[in-house]
């Protein structure tokens, strides 16, 4: 049964650990999208009225945006970027300009928003498509937020990455304990964001809950008795309540390992090549969900995937 491996799976205190960190991640990322929403809407209205450069000075845009490379062609790609740099706290840094498509920036709000994330989002069309690092990393990059203590969001911004390119998903209770804290002083910087100060509050009780499983046993419905598991049902743990809107716990778990496994190829991909500790990041990932069906059943495209990786990393260091 799926639950069972569920179950089992929150026998380790660390992977429990892991998952409550990144359903807190979670948490903050469901109440802010709305807080950057409006947020990146209201900053593409201000870029678009400093414009001098007009439609009619181009038939026909053929500006494309490249990994980090982007040199425009056209009048207004160049005034748009010249304002969108004048805006980015690490212009002289790496900026992911492949996010976006450059020619879409006088209409479309978020791809000028991409300009401001990490790697990887060249298929987010808005808000609701990205997960918390990418609206931290926003925060941190875009000088539209004026943020107090900057660092506290850098803060956050490791404790994700500790969370994503951790191919044991384990955290230690002191870890735990210390992301407990920064998530605090992060919510501190924004008590203007309406439910944040409050949805703060049930991260902590989901971070000091004792997550004790309940044995759901059986349930009835219609006459017929089911198993206790769907995954749209929210598992109850003892010490709290651990639902984020929209989302049941196994859920949750779902996703982070989707946002895991995205880390993991986006790195491969970057570097066009494994290292040795890929190599093994590969194997202990395809270890940990060859452990349990429910998992094989959701990630068997990424099982196969994870292989066929290992599979031309050998044939490659064998022709060489």
């Amino acid at each position: 049964m799926a639950l069972a491996g569920f179950m089992r799976r929150l026998n380790s205190r660390e992977y429990k650990n892991w998952i409550k960190a990144g359903q807190c991640l979670t948490m903050l990322q469901s109440r802010m999208q709305g807080f950057i929403n409006s947020e990146m809407q209201s900053f593409h209205r201000q870029l678009a009225s400093k414009m001098t450069a007009t439609p009619r000075q181009r038939k026909r845009c053929q500006c494309r945006a490249k990994g980090k490379q982007f040199q425009p062609n056209c009048p207004i790609c160049a005034e748009w970027k010249e304002n969108i740099l004048a805006h980015h706290n690490n212009r002289n840094g790496e900026i992911h300009w492949g996010n976006c498509d450059p020619s879409l920036w006088p209409t479309h709000y978020w791809e000028v928003a991409k300009v401001y994330l990490p790697r990887g989002h060249a298929q987010s069309k808005g808000p609701q498509q990205c997960d918390a690092a990418a609206f931290l990393n926003l925060i941190n990059t875009c000088d539209r937020f004026k943020v107090s203590n900057i660092s506290r969001i850098r803060e956050v911004i490791k404790c994700r990455n500790d969370l994503m390119h951790n191919s044991d998903m384990k955290v230690s209770s002191s870890w735990l304990a210390d992301f407990g804290q920064k998530m605090h002083e992060l919510i501190s910087e924004f008590t203007h964001v309406p439910g944040l100060e409050q949805e703060g509050y049930k991260m902590q009780e989901v971070l000091l809950s004792d997550w004790s499983v309940e044995d759901v046993g059986l349930y009835e419905v219609d006459g017929h008795v089911k198993p206790a598991y769907d995954p749209s049902i929210v598992v109850k743990m003892k010490g709290s309540v651990v639902d984020t809107p929209n989302l049941s716990l196994c859920e949750v778990e779902i996703q982070l390992i989707q946002q895991l496994l995205q880390e993991l190829y986006l790195q491969i991909e970057e570097q066009g090549t494994l290292s040795k500790e890929d190599q093994d990041n590969i194997s202990k990932v395809k270890d940990f969900l060859s452990e349990y069906e429910d998992l094989q059943s959701v990630f068997q495209e990424d099982l196969e995937r994870l292989d066929l990786l290992q599979k031309d990393n050998v044939t490659l260091n064998v022709e060489s």
